[in-house]
């Protein structure tokens, strides 16, 4: 088999690489998480900030129409309208983040399902 050690090693995909053990979270889908923990994180911080910035065009879009915010005519601005339609694209955005990490396991729910662990598990590996 090949395994982490190569052709004809027979070393476990989960072996040593580089003297140190691959464990749960250290492994690439453990980096993988930490990426998407930060993506996850940014686009929310995006998506806050073209919030402000939709409100900042609604607030234009009273002025030049003369209208409170309370009045429904304000969406009838277009300027405003592309406003708001950019903010699916960005609620899209941080929905598949999210949607990614959860599935790998991440976030909140830390690293309790990851692969690594359960093959080490299988292969009665002495490494956690």
């Amino acid at each position: 088999g090949g395994g982490a050690g190569g052709p004809g090693r027979g070393r476990p995909v989960t072996g040593r690489r580089a003297g140190k053990a691959v464990a749960c979270g250290a492994c690439g889908l453990g980096r993988a998480r930490r990426h998407l923990d930060r993506a996850v994180a940014e686009l929310e911080e995006a998506q806050r900030a073209w919030g402000c910035w939709a409100d900042d065009i609604r607030q234009l879009a009273e002025r030049q129409l003369r209208v409170s915010a309370l009045d429904g005519r304000v969406l009838d601005d277009p300027g405003y309208g592309r406003a708001l339609d950019l903010g699916t694209s960005f609620s899209g955005a941080v929905s598949a983040a999210g949607m990614a990490l959860r599935a790998a396991g991440g976030g909140d729910a830390g690293f309790p399902d990851c692969p690594c662990r359960a093959v080490k598990a299988q292969i009665g590996s002495p490494h956690p």
